[in-house]
């Protein structure tokens, strides 16, 4: 009886781990990681930096909602599907009174999966722009209607433990007001190992840089380059970003993105 037992238990034990195994509202960002210098990554923080004669601040306020993933039997794929959702503004500051210029706002679904040392995400989005209210008072002007609805597709390759390169396209389905529906997107990321100066606040140095080319600004060069401090929290899955970066090339805001900027920011941003 107790052989019989011992090899009904090693069945089902063998026939559990051939099973896919799927978790439900995982982390968002665990199979696909955000990029780190893309300015429309979806997350919650805010810069600082100054640009025509002013000080300027945007302000990303996102989210992304791992809902489900699921591992293959032999657990060498792991696909992950999510929702996403983000308010990024731009404010012009000036003492008590801050200006409201203009914010942008997505909607994303993205599918991701990863073998090994290489990941890929495929996701359909949508994105508006609007002026603010202070900025149409200030200036008169009333903007246009800006909504694109396209899909991205990103595909990443750790090189070793601590680098890693991406590269990838998008393809508008819908856009309003500029015909043009194509852009390139391809970046590297450095990050190191643990500092070792906390347990519980592990410390990490990271640099990448993001380079982007949209059709709709005849394949100008955005580039988008960030240096700083990654803060993690054992007790937790989270992270903070502390980082000094520098943008050159057409605005990444729609109602802005035939307008040329040039900017060295501060920021800092959240990931849970």
């Amino acid at each position: 009886m107790r052989s019989a037992l011992s090899a009904v238990l090693l069945a089902l034990a063998a026939n559990a781990a051939a099973e896919p195994v799927v978790d439900v509202f995982p982390r968002g960002d665990q199979v696909f990681q955000q990029l780190k210098a893309d300015p429309r990554a979806v997350g919650l923080g805010a810069s600082y930096y100054r640009f025509d004669g002013g000080h300027r601040s945007d302000v990303a306020l996102g989210h992304s909602w791992g809902m489900t993933r699921w591992r293959s039997s032999s657990q060498a794929w792991t696909w992950q599907w999510n929702i996403e959702a983000m308010a990024y503004s731009r404010f012009t500051l000036s003492g008590e009174l801050n200006s409201f210029e203009t914010v942008d706002f997505f909607g994303n679904l993205p599918v991701a999966v990863r073998r090994g040392k290489f990941s890929a995400r495929a996701m359909l989005f949508h994105e508006s722009s609007h002026l603010g209210d202070d900025y149409i008072r200030r200036t008169g002007d009333q903007g246009f209607r800006y909504s694109i609805d396209g899909l991205r597709l990103t595909l990443s390759h750790d090189l070793t433990g601590w680098a890693r390169a991406y590269a990838g396209g998008t393809y508008l389905l819908h856009t309003v007001p500029d015909p043009a529906r194509k852009s390139a997107q391809a970046g590297v990321e450095l990050t190191s190992g643990k500092l070792g100066w906390s347990r519980m606040y592990p410390l990490r140095l990271f640099a990448a840089q993001d380079l982007q080319f949209k059709e709709a600004t005849r394949y100008r060069t955005n580039s988008r380059t960030v240096a700083g401090v990654i803060i993690g929290f054992d007790s937790v899955p989270r992270s903070m970003r502390i980082y000094g970066g520098r943008y050159e090339g057409c605005s990444s805001f729609g109602q802005l993105y035939r307008r040329k900027e040039s900017y060295t920011d501060i920021g800092i941003s959240f990931h849970f």
